[in-house]
């Protein structure tokens, strides 16, 4: 093998080690490069348009775009949107987004994140300002504890017993833990729009406590 032979070879094998190969001319990315799709970087995470179905699904795209409605209308180059069309507009744009490239659009990417999956209810929360409650929060506990037992609250709702038997001190402590797992499930609404676990959060669990 003469001098120029063996310093293609060397190089080839060089590129191949790096990731890529020579062939006819051409260099082609090897299996690990292939390009990654928007919807294959969201790999065990939950689309809005795969979590629902019928009016639900509906209702979903429109409280999506409700909760962010200015920044979603810059995104979509819309603007004066109402919640229907918003929803429909918005449902469009994340399914038109998904056999992009991920690494050439990673601010699509992040978009998509935001706008296009299953959100928990303290995320909903954060978007409406609302204060979620927290183990530093004594003073603001009490208050929003003191605001649901004024109005009679059901107060199964949050996995307390007797609807008349209120006791601060083991309430609260009972509340803090729904609150805390119940916050972080999914935010999803029902055929009228609305979500009562999101309520039920709302009231018991925020500095709000509406």
């Amino acid at each position: 093998m003469n001098l120029i032979n063996s310093l293609i070879l060397l190089g080839s094998m060089g590129s191949v080690a790096a990731g890529a190969y020579l062939t006819q001319g051409y260099w082609m990315p090897s299996k690990e490069e292939k390009s990654k799709s928007i919807r294959d970087s969201l790999e065990g995470k939950k689309l809005i348009s795969s979590a629902l179905s019928g009016t639900p699904l509906v209702k979903q795209w429109e409280e999506e775009f409700e909760s962010d409605k200015a920044k979603i209308e810059a995104l979509l180059g819309q603007g004066t949107l109402d919640k229907v069309k918003g929803g429909v507009a918005l449902s469009t744009w994340c399914s038109n987004q998904m056999s992009l490239d991920s690494e050439q659009n990673k601010g699509v990417l992040e978009n998509v994140k935001s706008y296009c999956l299953v959100r928990s209810v303290s995320n909903q929360l954060k978007r409406k300002s609302k204060t979620l409650l927290g183990t530093s929060h004594t003073t603001e506990w009490k208050a929003t504890y003191d605001k649901r037992k004024q109005a009679s609250e059901k107060r199964s709702d949050v996995g307390l017993t007797g609807e008349s038997n209120w006791d601060e001190g083991n309430d609260l402590v009972k509340i803090k833990v729904w609150c805390s797992g119940n916050s972080e499930q999914e935010f999803l609404v029902s055929e009228q729009g609305t979500s009562d676990l999101y309520t039920k959060v709302l009231k018991w669990c925020t500095k709000e406590g509406e």
